[in-house]
C-alpha cells in the first residue's frame, strides 16, 4: 500500500519539493561568505523554508535597495556555522529560536540592539536583553496520514495526547527529525522535558517509548511532513506550518495539537563583527513590521507575534490549545547536554 501511494502522490509532492531546493535570493551555500562592508547587501543565515526566505529576501531589496544573501540551512547546522566563524563570521544577521541566543551571548557570537519595531509586539515576544528579535510562534505537532490511519486501524480515534501515541500500531510508523540536528525535533524533545514539569527521569522514560516507535530519523525538520503526506510513514513529528502546508497541497493529512503542545518563539539575531552591522540592523527593523510579518505568517503558515496581522488559514487559535510552559532560556541552556545524551541513548 505504501508503494501505491507513493506513486499516487509523487509528481504532487515534488511540486512541494522543487519550490523548496530553489536556489535562495543571490546567493547559495557556496556564495554566502560574499557580503561585504559596503552597506549594498546583507547575508542572513535562517531554517526559514528557502521559498519563503527568498520572497522576504527580494521584498527587502526591493524596499530598501540592500541585497540580502540567503544560506538556509537547518538551525543545529547554523549554530555550528556561526561558532565555526567566531571572529570573522560571514552572517550578519542569524535565524534561531529565542532559547538559543543565550549561549550564543554569552560566547559573543550575536550581539544586543534594541529595535523600534518592537514597540507593536506583543511584550511576551520581546526579548528586554535585546539579543533575540521575533517574528514568529511554531508549535510543535504530530501529523497522521489519514487515509492510512482509516484502512490500518479501522477507524479508531487518532490519539490526542503525547502519551496516547505510546500504542503498538505506531511501532515503526513516526517519523522525526534529529534532535541533534533539527531545531525541530529538538522543540519536541524540550517539550516532552517541560510538560513533565522537572522530572527529567520520567521525561527520559517517555523518549525512550517514543524512540521504539521511531522508523527513521531525518536530518531536516521538513522532511517528515513530506514522508508522511506520501504515506510512507503512518505519523511524523513536525512544526505546524509544514504540515498545512502539505495539507493544503491535497494530502490526506490529520494535523494533531498533542496536549500539552509546545510553542516556540523564532525569530533572529544581529551577529557580532558582521560585515554590515548597519545593514543587518534595517533588516531586523523591517523583518518585525507589519507587511514582513504578515508575509511571513501567509508564506511560512507560522503564528504572528504582532495582533496586527492575521492567523494563517485553518490554524487553531492559540487560546483554544493546551500549552506546555515551554522555558526558552532553559532550552537553550540545555540544548547541548539533552542532544549529547539523545544521540548517545538512541546511536543516532
Amino acid at each position: 500500500m505504501r508503494t501505491t501511494l507513493l506513486g499516487r502522490n509523487l509528481a504532487l509532492l515534488g511540486t512541494i519539493a522543487l519550490t523548496a531546493i530553489g536556489a535562495v535570493a543571490c546567493g547559495t551555500d557556496d556564495g554566502a561568505g560574499g557580503a561585504g562592508s559596503s552597506g549594498e547587501s546583507v547575508t542572513w543565515y535562517t531554517p526559514m523554508p528557502e521559498e519563503p526566505a527568498r520572497r522576504l529576501a527580494e521584498a527587502f531589496e526591493r524596499e530598501s535597495g540592500i541585497e540580502v544573501k540567503v544560506l538556509r540551512q537547518s538551525a543545529g547546522e547554523l549554530l555550528a556555522r556561526l561558532k565555526a566563524e567566531a571572529g570573522n563570521p560571514a552572517a550578519d544577521v542569524v535565524g534561531l529560536a529565542s532559547g538559543d541566543t543565550g549561549p550564543l551571548a554569552e560566547e559573543n557570537l550575536i550581539r544586543s540592539y534594541e529595535s523600534d519595531a518592537a514597540d507593536d509586539i506583543d511584550d511576551r515576544f520581546v526579548d528586554p536583553d535585546g539579543y533575540w528579535h521575533a517574528n514568529e510562534l511554531i508549535l510543535i505537532m504530530m501529523g497522521v496520514h489519514a487515509d492510512r490511519w482509516e484502512q490500518e486501524t479501522g477507524g479508531a480515534p487518532i490519539p490526542q495526547t503525547w502519551d496516547e501515541l505510546l500504542i503498538p500500531e505506531l511501532s515503526g510508523e513516526v517519523v522525526m527529525p534529529n534532535p541533534t540536528l533539527s531545531g525541530t525535533g529538538y522543540t519536541f524533545v524540550a517539550t516532552q522535558i517541560f510538560r513533565h514539569d522537572g522530572d527529567d527521569d520520567a521525561a527520559w522514560a517517555y523518549l525512550d517509548g517514543f524512540n521504539d516507535l521511531v522508523g527513521q530519523y531525518t536530518d531536516s525538520g521538513g522532511a517528515p511532513s513530506q514522508l508522511v503526506a506520501t504515506g510512507e510513514y503512518l505519523a511524523g513529528v513536525s512544526f505546524a506550518h509544514d504540515l498545512l502546508n502539505v495539507r493544503d497541497a491535497g494530502f490526506p493529512i490529520e494535523l494533531v495539537y498533542p496536549s500539552p503542545t509546545g510553542l516556540v518563539i523564532a525569530g533572529n539575531a544581529l551577529v557580532e563583527d558582521a560585515p554590515n552591522p548597519e545593514g543587518g540592523e534595517e533588516f531586523i527593523e523591517w523583518l518585525q513590521g507589519r507587511d514582513a510579518s504578515q508575509m511571513i505568517v501567509d508564506l511560512v503558515r507560522s503564528y504572528p507575534v504582532r495582533d496586527d496581522v492575521d492567523l494563517p488559514e485553518g490554524a487553531m487559535n492559540l487560546t483554544d490549545l493546551d500549552l506546555v510552559d515551554y522555558d526558552p532560556v532553559r532550552a537553550g541552556d540545555m540544548r547541548e547536554d539533552v542532544s549529547a545524551e539523545y544521540a548517545d541513548r538512541y546511536g543516532i
